[in-house]
């Protein structure tokens, strides 16, 4: 597969904190039109791994590159992880949809009447257009997960960065937000995803990447998601 079928491309990334290296020599190519999982133990660098290709983190070495959309940089959708969302922000569930319209316009036009109504829509397919008017800090965890996914479909992305996006939800959200996900890759977007359960990887993911502070496989599920890749990559933790 040649570069023009990735998403996303990064060689020799590292990323340390205070000195001690997180993420070391980094060199990966991930596929567009994919659901891809970052997996790994406790402590291995998931979550620093999805921030440094946002470039949301510094890096102590490495590029980063994504492949262009029509000749253009692709537009990035984001969920960060749960605990890092401010959930006694005063707003309400359609204000925190409605921020995701933000990157498409500008800090200084205000959505409109279309965007708010995207916003709903997007809260509908998330099965919470009945919240719309509630307070963010009211909701449970799993309504507020289906919420910020919502503000991250309004953002009509290319790629998708998801922090564990089936985080603190039940068994009938998590089965909702993967149809999105399918969708979203059957519309030809890519969604790169930090996952944790072993068990639902194969059935969810076509392409998984596993990593322990450097990476141990990449590839499509079928080839990687073996014993032998799962024991190497789970042998101890790191540091998240």
């Amino acid at each position: 597969m040649n570069l023009e079928n990735y998403a996303v491309k990064t060689e020799k990334l590292t990323v340390a904190y205070d000195g001690k290296p997180v993420l070391s020599d980094i060199s990966l190519e991930l596929p567009k039109e994919m659901l891809i999982a970052i997996m790994g133990p406790n402590g291995a660098g998931k979550t620093t791994l999805l921030k440094a290709l946002l470039g949301l983190i510094p890096k102590v070495e490495g590029e980063t590159e994504f492949s262009c959309v029509k000749g253009k940089p692709p537009k990035i959708g984001y969920v960060p992880q749960s605990e890092s969302i401010d959930r006694d922000f005063p707003a309400t569930v359609l204000d925190v949809v409605t921020m995701g319209c933000y990157g498409r316009l500008g800090w200084i036009k205000r959505p409109g009447k279309a965007d708010r109504e995207l916003s709903m829509q997007m809260l509908a397919k998330m099965g919470m257009e009945q919240y719309w008017d509630r307070q963010i800090s009211h909701l449970s965890g799993g309504q507020q997960q289906r919420t910020f996914i919502a503000r991250a479909l309004v953002q009509k992305a290319d790629i998708y960065f998801m922090d564990e996006p089936f985080k603190g939800v039940d068994a009938a959200t998590e089965r909702s937000i993967i149809e999105i996900l399918k969708e979203l890759r059957s519309s030809g977007k890519t969604v790169i995803a930090v996952h944790h359960d072993l068990a639902t990887a194969p059935e969810y993911f076509d392409w998984v990447t596993m990593i322990n502070t450097h990476v141990i496989a990449n590839g499509k599920t079928e080839d990687v998601f073996t014993k032998e890749n799962l024991s190497h990559t789970y042998r101890v933790g790191g540091a998240e």
